[in-house]
């Protein structure tokens, strides 16, 4: 079986990232990296039915800023996971997950 969409979206948020990364120093990218990743891994699979309620899978991670600064790598992250978030199918977002870790 060949890529799946989520999974094509994956690597191409990963492009997308590296490309970003890639603007920093050496000094700063090994830093940068792991505070986005340590960030990254702390989506929530959990999933949540129609009609039931919020749990720990229903976060709203763009909520509390103003606007997002990319130079901040948890920011970074918490938008990269919002979009992740806004696709509803937990098993959509756990291939698009896993894809896009594979590839950083």
């Amino acid at each position: 079986m060949g890529e799946t969409r989520a999974g094509k979206y994956g690597r191409n948020l990963a492009v997308w990232i590296n490309y970003t990364l890639d603007r920093l120093s050496e000094d700063e990218m090994e830093s940068y990296k792991s505070r986005f990743l340590e960030e990254l891994r702390k989506y929530s699979l959990e999933p949540r039915r129609s009609g039931e309620p919020r749990n720990s899978g229903c976060i709203h991670e763009l909520s509390e800023l103003a606007e997002v600064n990319i130079e901040n790598p948890e920011e970074f992250a918490r938008l990269v996971k919002e979009g992740i978030h806004l696709m509803y199918q937990k098993q959509t977002s756990a291939r698009v997950l896993k894809s896009l870790l594979e590839y950083l």
